[in-house]
């Protein structure tokens, strides 16, 4: 019988339930965001004997978003992620801490390592309620709320070209306060991972360092809990005031998402 392991392109819903079972069982925090870039990347499947015994994805051409092998082929996963780096343009790999297989791999051979962003978990701890503010959130309509997303200034050009072209996961909350807008709230319902939602804040600039940040992740961290999600935020790992806010809003940071050269 032919032991021989190959890599063959394959569709996302080839792989799906894999994926999922394996973020699942092994409790791997992940966001929206690494869902996006698993999503748009190119999908592999390692086959031996006519059975899948793996996967990979590469994003870009350059960067590698997934690799696992099963068990029982696991004692070659090193040899196997060495072929893996040769396919496409690979350089890099992007991965969040918590895929301690992935993260094994990496660490095998890297040349540099960049840190990236935090993923952050939401517990039931609210805002003091001296920092509370009365806040009003509100869906936005796209189209009828054009001006008033402009305020935003570019922040939301890709989620409102992802709505425009019918993406049903996303949402957009214009935060009112006083009457005055003064931020936005945006919701990244999981596509991958199904009871998770990203939660994110823009705050205009004028009303920052004021709270409002934190208050609007709160009011999104309730909205998506009574729909039944677990809600998570990501920023960008030198983003001090958007850690700031997502801490208060009481949340916290057992996962990094990072980046490995080769």
């Amino acid at each position: 019988m032919d032991n021989k392991i190959l890599f063959s392109p394959c569709k996302w819903e080839e792989l799906r339930w894999h994926i999922e079972a394996y973020i699942i069982s092994n409790k791997i925090t992940v966001d929206t965001f690494w869902e996006s870039n698993v999503l748009e990347s190119n999908h592999y499947k390692m086959t031996a004997c006519d059975e899948i015994i793996g996967f990979f994805a590469i994003h870009k051409n350059s960067t590698i978003t997934l690799f696992n092998v099963f068990a029982p082929y696991a004692n070659q996963s090193q040899e196997i992620f060495a072929r893996v780096k040769k396919y496409e343009s690979v350089t890099s790999a992007m991965l969040p801490t918590g895929d301690e297989f992935f993260l094994s791999h990496c660490l095998d051979n890297f040349a540099k390592i960049e840190k990236q962003a935090y993923f952050a978990t939401y517990t039931e701890k609210e805002i003091p309620e001296e920092r509370k503010k009365s806040l009003n959130l509100r869906l936005a309509d796209i189209e009828k709320d054009r001006e008033t997303l402009k305020l935003s200034g570019d922040y939301f050009d890709i989620v409102i070209n992802r709505l425009r072209d019918g993406a049903n996961y996303i949402e957009i909350y214009i935060a009112e306060y006083e009457d005055n807008v003064v931020g936005f709230g945006v919701v990244n319902y999981g596509r991958i991972i199904k009871d998770i939602a990203g939660i994110g804040m823009y705050v205009c600039e004028q009303y920052r360092q004021q709270g409002i940040g934190a208050n609007i992740l709160e009011h999104l961290k309730r909205i998506t809990a009574e729909k039944g999600y677990r809600p998570f935020s990501g920023c960008n790992y030198y983003n001090h005031n958007s850690k700031k806010s997502i801490e208060n809003a009481g949340a916290y940071s057992k996962t990094r998402l990072i980046s490995f050269y080769f």
